[in-house]
C-alpha cells in the first residue's frame, strides 16, 4: 500500500477538530485525533442498529452493567465476566465507526498489542470478539482515577509525580520491548488504581516498530501513514507526520509530568497550527515556584526539558536512561547522604589514613622537608582514590552504608572519576599546605619556633574552615551534593536506596 501524503497541521485542524464538534476553541481539548478522523458517513439506520448498549445486554459471555465513558476511539462499559464471575471493562467500537474498516483494524490491533504486553503497569486484555455486528474486547477493570482527574482535584507532590511517571515509563518500556509505540500518552490515558499502581491505558493508536534493537533507536521507527495523537502532548516529529520511535512517547510523558506538577499542559493555543508550532519552537516552560524549592525542582526541570527536547536525538536514548535519571532526581528513590553523616565518614577516613599512611611515613622521615611533604600529600590522595575505587566509596562511607555513584550512569564511578573527585576534595588541603611553606622562607628561618607553631595552627584552622564551608554549601544543593561532587558528576547516597 502506498503511504498517504503527510497531512499538514492546518489540514488536521480542519478535518479532526471541526468547530461543529462543540469543542472550546480557546483551548484545544485533550482529545485523540487522526488525519482521517472525519470518518466515513454513517450507513443507513446505523444509529438504530448500533446505539449505546443497555444494562443487561450481553456480548459473548460478558454482561453489560453500565456505561463508563465514550470517546472517538471507543465506548467503554462496566461489564461482568459470566464465566469467571469478575468485573471487566468492555470497549466497543462506536456506532458511527461500525462500518469503518480502518477503525475496525485499529481496534483489533489495539487489543492484540495489549495482549502481548504482560506488565503490571499495562492494562491487561482478556478477550476480543464480535457479536451482533459489534466489535469489542474485554479488559482489566481498573478502579481508580486517571492522572488528569487526580491533578485536576489537588496538586500532585513532586515525589508522587516522579514515581507515577517512572511506573508509566516501565510500562512503555515493556511495550517497546514487544515492538510497540503507544503514540497517545497523556494524563487521561494513564491511571492509578486503588492500590496506587499506575496503568498505561488505551493503545488505540499503537503502532508496530520496524525493528526491536534496543541499542539502535533509529532501527525502531514507525513510518506514519496518517497523523495520529493528541496535539497537547504530541512530539514535533509526530505532528509533522515523520518517522518516529519510542522517543515520541518519552516526549508525551514529559508533557504529562509537567501537567502533574503544574496542573496544566506545557503549551496551550487556540489553533492547532499554533499549538504544534509551540511544541517545535517555543522554549520549554519552567515549573512554578509553588511546586517546591528550587534546589529540588531544578533537577526535575532539567529532566522535563530533556524529555521534551524538540529533537528526538536530544531526548533519552533508552527507557533505562530515563528511569535512571528519574531515580536520581527522586528523593524517594535516591537518598543522598546528609552533611552530618558525610562528616562522620570523613572523620573516620582521616583518622585511618593518618594512622596507616601519614604516621608511618613521618616516622621514616622525621625531620620533614618540602619534597617529602609533597610526596606524602600525593600518597595520601592516592590511597584514598584506590580504596574508594575498590570499595565503591571510602572506608568511612562503608561504615555508614554509603556509596559514591556517577550520576550520569547511576553506577560506581571509573577510577579516573574517583581521582578527579579526590583532587577536587583535597584542593583546600593543598592550599593549606602551600600556605604552610611560609615557615621555610628566610624570614621564617630567622624567627623563633613560636612563628612555626602559629603557622601550624593557621594551617589546621584554614583547612578546617575551607572544608567546613564547602561541606555546608551542600545543605542547599540539589541532592545534597558538595562542590567536588557536582564538578565530578558524582553523588554520595545510602546503599539501601531503592
Amino acid at each position: 500500500m502506498t503511504p498517504a501524503a503527510k497531512p499538514s497541521p492546518l489540514a488536521l485542524e480542519r478535518t479532526a477538530l471541526p468547530d461543529s464538534a462543540g469543542f472550546d476553541r480557546t483551548v484545544l481539548p485533550d482529545v485523540s485525533v487522526t488525519a482521517t478522523a472525519a470518518g466515513a458517513p454513517l450507513p443507513p439506520h446505523a444509529g438504530e442498529l448500533f446505539g449505546p448498549m443497555q444494562a443487561g445486554q450481553q456480548l459473548a459471555h460478558f454482561r453489560v452493567e453500565q456505561q463508563l465513558g465514550a470517546g472517538g476511539m471507543g465506548e467503554v462499559y462496566l461489564g461482568t465476566d459470566l464465566a469467571l464471575d469478575r468485573s471487566v471493562a468492555l470497549k466497543v467500537l462506536p456506532a458511527h465507526l461500525a462500518h469503518d474498516a480502518v477503525r475496525r483494524e485499529r481496534m483489533i490491533r489495539e487489543a492484540r498489542a495489549q495482549a502481548q504486553i504482560n506488565h503490571p503497569n499495562v492494562c491487561h486484555i482478556y478477550f476480543v470478539g464480535e457479536q451482533d455486528r459489534r466489535l469489542f474486547f474485554a479488559m482489566e477493570r481498573i478502579e481508580g482515577e486517571t492522572f488528569a482527574e487526580r491533578c485536576a482535584k489537588t496538586p500532585v507532590s513532586l515525589e508522587d509525580a516522579l514515581e507515577w511517571v517512572r511506573a508509566a515509563a516501565c510500562g512503555l518500556q515493556a511495550a517497546q520491548q514487544r515492538g510497540f509505540i503507544h503514540r497517545d500518552i497523556k494524563p487521561s490515558n494513564l491511571m492509578i488504581d486503588a492500590q496506587g499502581v499506575v496503568k498505561v491505558l488505551d493503545f488505540g493508536l499503537v503502532a508496530a516498530q520496524l525493528g526491536r534493537t534496543d541499542d539502535d533507536p533509529a532501527g525502531n521507527e514507525v513510518a506514519q501513514t496518517s497523523l495520529a495523537g493528541t496535539p497537547l502532548y504530541m512530539a514535533p516529529e509526530q505532528a509533522r507526520g515523520e518517522k518516529l520511535d519510542f522517543r515520541a512517547d518519552i516526549y508525551s510523558l514529559g508533557c504529562t509530568l509537567y501537567q502533574l506538577l503544574v496542573g496544566r499542559p506545557p503549551f496551550v493555543a487556540d489553533t492547532m497550527a499554533a499549538l504544534l508550532s509551540m511544541h517545535t519552537e517555543a522554549a520549554r516552560p519552567n515549573l512554578d515556584r509553588t511546586v517546591g524549592p528550587s534546589r529540588f525542582t531544578a533537577p526535575v526541570q532539567a529532566l522535563i526539558a530533556r524529555m521534551m527536547a524538540p529533537q528526538a536525538a536530544d531526548r533519552f536514548a533508552s527507557y533505562d536512561a530515563l528511569i535512571g535519571e528519574i531515580d536520581q532526581v527522586s528523593r524517594r528513590r535516591t537518598r543522598p547522604a546528609g552533611f552530618l553523616v558525610r562528616t562522620a565518614a570523613a572523620s573516620i577516613d582521616f583518622v585511618l589514613l593518618t594512622a596507616l599512611v601519614v604516621v608511618p611515613a613521618a616516622l621514616l622521615h622525621a625531620d620533614g622537608n618540602i619534597t617529602f611533604n609533597a610526596v606524602l600529600f600525593a600518597l595520601f590522595g592516592l590511597s584514598k582514590v584506590l580504596v574508594s575505587n575498590r570499595l565503591g566509596g571510602s572506608i568511612g562511607q562503608r561504615v555508614f552504608e554509603l556509596e559514591v555513584i556517577d550520576v550520569r550512569t547511576q553506577r560506581r564511578p571509573a577510577i579516573k572519576t574517583f581521582a578527579w573527585r579526590s583532587a577536587l576534595m583535597m584542593a583546600p588541603l593543598l592550599v593549606a599546605w602551600i600556605l604552610s611553606l611560609v615557615r621555610y622562607l628566610p624570614v621564617a628561618a630567622s624567627t623563633s619556633a613560636t612563628l612555626t607553631n602559629v603557622s601550624n595552627v593557621i594551617d589546621v584552622v584554614a583547612f578546617g574552615a575551607i572544608m567546613l564551608a564547602l561541606a555546608i554549601s551542600s545543605l542547599r544543593a540539589a541532592g545534597r551534593r558538595t562542590p567536588w561532587d557536582r564538578w565530578s558528576h558524582t553523588m554520595v547516597r545510602y546503599r539501601n536506596a531503592s
